[in-house]
C-alpha cells in the first residue's frame, strides 16, 4: 500500500501526502524518488517525488490506500451527520410569523459583529487561526506544568507558522529539559504532539525547543549523515545508525536525497526504528 507525491521540495510532498492520507510519519514509510532541482534561471526545474508506503499494521488491514481512505470519509460523514442531529428537535412552525426587528443578541454583543466574507459566511482564515492558536497555548501551559513538575522551573514563548506550533523554553536547568542526546526533550514533545492532537482535530505538529537545541541537532544530524554516507561508499557495506525519533530520521533522509549513489530507508520498530544507509 503506497502511493507517489510530488511537490516542489521533499517536505511539501510528505506533507501533501500525510494531509491526503490522514496519517502520520510514524504511520508510514517515506522514500524519496527525486530529491527535486530548482533548475537555472527557470531552466531544468523539477518537482521532488516521494513514495509513502503504509506500515502500519492496523492500516494494512484495508488491504488498500482507497479502501482506507473510504472508510475514513465514512467515518467523518457520521460525525457529521451525528453533529448535525439535534438530540430534541422542535417541531416546524408552519405559520408565518409577523416581520419584527430582530433584538440585539444580549447575551453576546460581540456576535453582532462577526467578520464576514461577501457570501456572508464567516472569515475561514479568522477561525482556522483562532483555533490554533488557542490550542498552542493550551498545550504549551501543559507541557510546562509537566515540565514544573519535574522541580524545572520554566518560562515559555509560543509561536505558529501554518500548521506547526513551536514552543521554546527558558530554563536555567536547560540540560535537564534537553537529556542525553535529547531523549527527554524528544519525550516531551511527543507527550506535547499527543495532548494537541485531542484537542485539536487538524493536522498539526509541535515541536519543543530551548536554547536552539533543534537547529545545533540538525547541524550534527547533517554533518552525521555526510560522513556516515561516505563510510557507506568506501566500504559497500549499509551503515546502520541509532534508533531516532521520526522528525530526526526525516533530516536524515532529506540531506542524503541529494547524495549521488547513497539511498536511505528506515527498518525497526517505534521507539527503535533507525535509518540505513547504503551504496546504490
Amino acid at each position: 500500500m503506497y502511493r507517489i507525491y510530488t511537490e516542489k521540495t521533499v517536505d511539501d510532498a510528505v506533507a501533501k501526502g500525510l494531509d491526503e492520507l490522514g496519517v502520520t510519519e510514524d504511520d508510514i514509510k517515506i522514500e524519496v524518488i527525486d530529491s527535486g532541482s530548482g533548475g537555472f534561471l527557470g531552466f531544468g526545474r523539477r518537482d521532488a517525488e516521494v513514495k509513502l508506503t503504509i506500515i502500519n499494521p492496523e492500516l494494512k488491514t484495508y488491504g488498500s490506500i482507497d479502501a482506507m481512505l473510504e472508510q475514513q470519509s465514512r467515518k467523518v460523514q457520521r460525525q457529521l451527520e451525528e453533529a448535525e442531529e439535534p438530540a430534541n428537535p422542535e417541531p416546524a412552525i408552519t405559520e408565518k410569523m409577523p416581520e419584527r426587528a430582530e433584538a440585539p443578541n444580549q447575551e453576546n454583543p460581540a456576535a453582532e459583529f462577526r467578520p464576514e466574507t461577501e457570501d456572508g459566511a464567516e472569515d475561514e482564515e479568522t477561525l482556522y487561526e483562532s483555533s490554533v492558536n488557542s490550542a498552542a497555548d493550551d498545550t504549551a501551559a501543559y507541557i510546562s506544568s509537566v515540565v514544573r513538575e519535574m522541580n524545572i522551573p520554566n518560562d515559555i514563548e509560543v509561536s505558529v507558522k501554518n500548521t506547526t506550533v513551536t514552543i521554546e523554553f527558558h530554563a536555567e536547568l536547560a540540560a535537564k529539559i534537553i537529556g542525553k542526546r535529547g531523549q527527554t526533550l524528544n519525550a516531551l514533545q511527543e507527550l506535547a504532539q499527543n495532548y494537541f492532537n485531542t484537542i485539536y482535530k487538524s493536522y498539526g505538529t509541535v515541536v519543543l525547543d530551548v536554547e536552539n537545541y533543534r537547529a545545533k541537532r540538525r547541524e550534527t544530524l547533517e554533518s552525521l549523515a555526510i560522513n556516515m554516507s561516505k563510510k557507506a561508499m568506501r566500504t559497500g557495506e549499509s551503515v546502520k545508525m541509532e534508533p531516532m525519533p521520526s522528525f530526526e530520521r526525516k533530516i536524515m533522509h532529506h540531506v542524503l536525497s541529494r547524495v549521488k549513489h547513497i539511498d536511505t530507508y528506515s527498518e525497526g520498530r517505534e521507539p527503535n526504528r533507525y535509518v540505513v544507509i547504503t551504496k546504490k
